[in-house]
This record gives structure tokens, sequence and C-alpha cells, in this order.
């Protein structure tokens, strides 16, 4: 299922105002209207090798698995489409190489990354997910950030030890509680939302949604919806201009026509069921 024409898409990456390199990867196939980022940590250099394995990992794996699909089932058991399992599937394949690697590597011991990577298909969004880099929607006006981050801010918070607004102030965001590659095994969380005509999704990694807003984000997403390269030239810039201290990274999605291939997916699990 091709998705050109139907799924306009902007990349970008910089390595920020303080780091001298970058450890964020991004990739996507437009084919089959996948994006992939991810955000990497470790000793010299070993970050941007966990992120780069990562993405390379999970883009390969999805496309080569994409056309055996039966594309529109869903799984009995999780009540996940098939298309979102090969999502987490493929974000598994990739911990377990990065772990390998950072066994195996001296150089490249306690690397870790985090990865949002994310498929349009038959009219839904699958996603899968580990760590605290996010997607956002935008949709009608709205920005909704769909993915819950993993770190000791928000554990804390769903536990109910502090109110959002306390734990801003008394716990350090950047404690991330999962992330690809650091323990033998790793908990992926996935999210399946229905998408429509017009939504605009946003992957980032912490260093925009640590520097910038979300009334930013908003607003710079809705004056740029009909370009995206300059939406995302224009949220780089601002978490520069913020003083970019870490690298930023962001993955810019807009739906432009449905994607289905029939019925609309949960008409058919209603039927189903």
């Amino acid at each position: 299922m091709a998705l050109k024409g139907k799924v306009a898409t902007a990349l970008l990456s910089h390595q920020g105002m303080v780091r001298t390199n970058n450890e964020d990867s991004i990739g996507q196939d437009e084919d089959i209207g996948l994006m992939v980022l991810a955000d990497g940590m470790g000793g010299y250099n070993a970050g941007e090798i966990a992120s780069g394995i990562a993405v390379s990992t999970i883009r390969d794996l999805v496309k080569k698995e994409w056309p055996g699909l039966k594309h529109g089932e869903t799984d009995e058991r999780s009540g996940y489409s098939v298309e979102a399992l090969l999502l987490k599937h493929a974000v598994e394949v990739a911990h377990a190489t990065i772990h390998q690697v950072s066994q195996t590597q001296p150089q490249c011991a306690g690397m870790g990354t985090t990865v949002v990577t994310c498929v349009v298909h038959d009219d839904r969004l699958s996603i899968a997910y580990v760590g605290d880099s996010r997607l956002y929607r935008l949709r009608g006006g709205q920005l909704e950030q769909v993915s819950r981050d993993h770190s000791l801010l928000e554990e804390l918070v769903a536990r109910g030890h502090y109110t959002r607004e306390e734990a801003k102030k008394l716990v350090r965001k950047n404690i991330v509680t999962r992330a690809l590659g650091v323990e033998s095994k790793v908990q992926v969380d996935l999210i399946e939302d229905p998408v429509e005509q017009g939504d605009l999704l946003l992957i980032c990694s912490d260093g925009l949604s640590d520097m910038v807003d979300d009334e930013t984000i908003r607003l710079t997403l809705m004056q740029n919806a009909a370009n995206l390269p300059v939406a995302a030239q224009n949220l780089v810039n601002s978490a520069n201009e913020r003083g970019g201290k870490d690298n930023v990274s962001v993955v810019l999605a807009r739906v432009d026509a449905s994607t289905s291939q029939g019925p609309p997916w949960y008409k058919r699990l209603a039927e189903w069921i």
C-alpha cells in the first residue's frame, strides 16, 4: 500500500547549540507511512550508535515484513492491529541488538536510546514507543500529547506522589525509566487511534519538548501546516533560540487523504465482535 500523496512528511535533526555531536537519529519509509525517531544516550559516540541501530533496524525489519502482513486484521488476543504488533516486534529486535552490542563492545557499554515509531495505515495510527521522546497530534487547532513519557517525573505523578506542577519544580525531567538496550528486557508501549484527514503528527526528541512549550509548538504547527519543511525548521529554530541545550529532532506528518483499504477498521472490529 503506497502512502505517497496521502501522507506528507518532513524530517529535521540538529545538534543544538551546546552539544558537539548529534545522538538523535530519524528515518522514514514513505511508501508504507513509517516514521522513526530515536534519542541516544551513552558514552563517547555510543548514544548515536544506539539511536542509529534503532532507526535502521526498525525501518529495515518493518519494510521487509510489511508486504507479508494480512493488512486490516486485528490480533484476537491483544486487540491490536497486525501492523502495530509488527512495530512492537521491530522495537524489541532493535532493543536486543543494541543490548548485545553494548555487552560485547567496551566502547558501547551502557548505551541506550529512546524510540518512537509509528505508521499511518487503514485510517488509523499505530505507535510503538519506549522512553521520553514524544508523539503529538494537532487536530482542529488542538494539540494533544498522545504518548506518555517513560520518565521518573511521569511515574511519580501517575502514582500520586506529586501534582504535575509540583513534579516539574522538584523532579529532574530527563530521568527516563525505560530505554532500549539498557536492561536485558524492555517493555514496549503500543497506542492505536483513528486518524482523520488534516491531522498533523509531530514526533520529537526532548531537545524540543524541554525547550519549547506546547502552546508555541501548537502555534508553529498551525501557522505552517501547509509547509512542513518550514514548520520543522521553525520548531528547531525555536529550541535553539531558547538555548538549544540538547540535540533537537522533529518528524512531521500530515494526513492529506484517507488511507483506508475498505470499510473503517473500527467498523470491521465491531462486526467481528
